[in-house]
């Protein structure tokens, strides 16, 4: 198949029809939402009104009425009042039956027919700690050194300067080097950091500080890129990058505490209500004792479910303190219980583990752990109760994390143990149905199938055209009914549900390219689209009993919406954005107003 886009007549005989008749399509699915949502609510209000007359009420801290929600919840689809009492969901129902939880001090507010979702759960993202340039989109050497400058603009003249977000399209040839950045920074070491986090370059200056020569071996798990005569390039991938990252100076403690809060804002703002963090950090230092003390004050503005380093080495000592830590922190706001993995790189470095190499070349990735390895570490931290998550992006990784996960199961038995394999991005056909038989998570990111022009001249030509084709293939997981959880890998891609969920749905990018979409049968339906980001997400975290639909009884996470996204074209779905988002019945975030934080130190009540 070509990765280009291609014409009506071209398309699959479904895809066409669907092409040429769209608008009648819309019609009849807003129809068919409307009649289905006016069963779902008759069937609801039916329900309010046997138990009305005998159940005795609570006063409400808050009631929410005259919307239309989106439970998420099969056995109640649809509703019109959510009822919040001590953070949780005291009542999911009709408006009218809403009314009798409303006392003397309960606040009415009336969403005047917005539809509302439960709350969106990140499941892949990452805790950026420091202030870098942001060179996403950035297209040329030239625009590179424009936002360098801005970014240097009034910082130390010897700091170095460091950036994110570059890809290979940004340099002549594809081919990012360190003479591109001499020439901006001949004597300021410069480390810029590419938009998948797993290579950088840098520019000469940096290579001299960390002491790089043609000398300078490969480190385990990395790879110095070199010219032809030996010398390094600049271009460090993977765990080579750290021989120059670990000189750039750290943040500091508060500078850690203010990051939180402001990434924590913006996620509220883009209604997200729990963040699932996937760095694998060492549980100790600042980030780990400032998520801890904001736990404790209770001003913590989403839920945090943060994971440990994934080490097959590790200790038995080291193991039983990881095992102590969830136990000890598993309350609502902050939880440990993952350790995450990293079994290869990704596509755009060519250091993804593939079953054979890339197009027109030998290279068949960079594989991080041999598979004995890998098994006697995932049997280890199974054993220990450990949910296990490996980043495996290429065909070979993701079936030597099966082949470990099964491992595991043969030795330590069956369990609900909800191992994950993160990004998932090239999954061989055979092995798909495995992740249903084994219970394993395929923790997926919406926007990595944006068919931006990285996608289309770097990451499908180096994967060829049947590769390409099953890459960010979401429909594939639906169809073989496994478990998908949808993420952003922030700060790789933004962490912007709405437009997460229009690639999914329509495989464009938000200017509608290409038309028809990039592969279009890897598209999947808005509902599952939204499943995906709430109910599915909070099972990977194995908090499906607590967050990810609105029922009675549930923490009270969810999202008001300042337009229908099942009552729209899906080709606008990225314009939808959030009016109100609630964590534990508290306002996180409110448009046009300043959510700051209560006398308690607490975000404030809804207004």
């Amino acid at each position: 198949m070509s990765t280009s886009p291609r014409e009506p007549d071209d398309l699959p005989p479904l895809v066409a029809f669907a092409s040429r008749h769209s608008a009648v399509i819309f019609f009849v699915l807003m129809l068919a939402v409307a009649s289905f949502e006016g069963v779902a609510l008759f069937a609801a209000k039916r329900r309010d009104a046997r138990s009305a007359a005998t159940a005795p009420v609570q006063a409400a801290d808050v009631v929410y009425r005259n919307a239309r929600v989106w439970t998420g919840d099969t056995a109640q689809p649809a509703a019109e009042a959510l009822v919040v009492r001590d953070g949780r969901l005291l009542f999911v129902g009709s408006s009218d039956s809403a009314a009798r939880y409303v006392g003397p001090n309960t606040m009415v507010l009336d969403l005047d027919g917005r539809r509302v979702v439960p709350g969106f759960i990140d499941a892949h993202w990452h805790l950026s700690t420091t202030s870098s340039a942001d060179l996403n989109g950035a297209g040329s050497v030239t625009e590179i050194a424009s936002r360098l400058a801005v970014w240097a603009d009034g910082r130390s003249r010897d700091a170095w300067i460091v950036g994110r977000g570059w890809t290979a399209t940004d340099f002549p040839d594809r081919q990012p080097h360190r003479r591109h950045l001499d020439a901006i920074y001949a004597d300021r070491p410069v480390l810029l950091t590419d938009r998948d986090g797993h290579q950088v370059v840098v520019n000469s200056a940096a290579l001299r500080a960390a002491n790089i020569t043609r000398a300078t071996p490969d480190p385990d798990g990395g790879r110095i890129v070199r010219d032809a005569d030996g010398s390094p390039t600049g271009v460090l991938q993977e765990s080579a990058a750290s021989l120059v990252r670990r000189l750039v100076p750290p943040p500091t403690r508060a500078d850690v505490a203010r990051r939180i809060d402001a990434l924590s804002r913006d996620a509220a703002a883009l209604g997200i209500t729990m963040v699932q963090e996937m760095s694998g950090r060492v549980p100790r230092g600042d980030v780990f004792d400032a998520l801890r003390e904001a736990a404790a004050a209770d001003t913590l503005r989403l839920r945090w479910y943060v994971s440990v380093p994934f080490n097959p080495e590790v200790a038995d000592s080291v193991l039983r303190q990881y095992v102590s830590l969830t136990d000890s922190l598993r309350g609502p706001w902050l939880r440990f219980w993952v350790a995450k993995g990293m079994l290869d790189g990704t596509v755009d470095a060519r250091t993804a583990a593939m079953l054979s190499p890339y197009a027109g070349t030998t290279d068949q990735g960079l594989p991080f752990m041999t598979d004995a390895a890998l098994r006697r570490g995932v049997q280890r931290y199974d054993s220990a109760g450990l949910q296990v998550a490996l980043h495996a992006i290429g065909d070979r990784a993701i079936r030597q994390a099966l082949d470990a996960f099964e491992a595991a199961r043969r030795t330590n038995g069956v369990r609900d143990t909800r191992h994950r394999i993160e990004h998932v991005e090239v999954p061989d056909p055979r092995d798909v149905p495995r992740f249903r038989t084994l219970g394993v998570v395929a923790s997926t990111q919406a926007l990595f199938a944006t068919p931006d022009v990285t996608t289309l001249q770097n990451y499908a030509p180096l994967l060829g055209p049947e590769r390409a084709a099953r890459s960010n293939h979401f429909k594939q997981f639906d169809d073989a009914g496994v478990v998908q959880a949808f993420g952003s890998d922030h700060p790789v891609f933004p962490m912007h549900v709405m437009r997460g969920i229009h690639v999914a749905v329509n495989r464009t990018t938000v200017e509608g390219t290409p038309r028809g979409g990039w592969y279009p049968e890897g598209r999947i339906a808005l509902d599952a689209a939204l499943h995906h980001f709430t109910r599915d997400a909070a099972y990977a975290a194995f908090l499906d009993g607590q967050v990810g639909i609105l029922r009675t009884g549930m923490l009270a996470d969810f999202v008001v919406l300042d337009r229908d996204p099942f009552a729209m074209p899906t080709d606008s779905l990225f314009t939808v954005q959030v009016e109100r988002t609630v964590v534990g019945g508290r306002t996180s975030y409110l448009r046009g107003a300043t959510v700051g934080a209560s006398p308690a130190g607490r975000p404030t009540r809804p207004r």
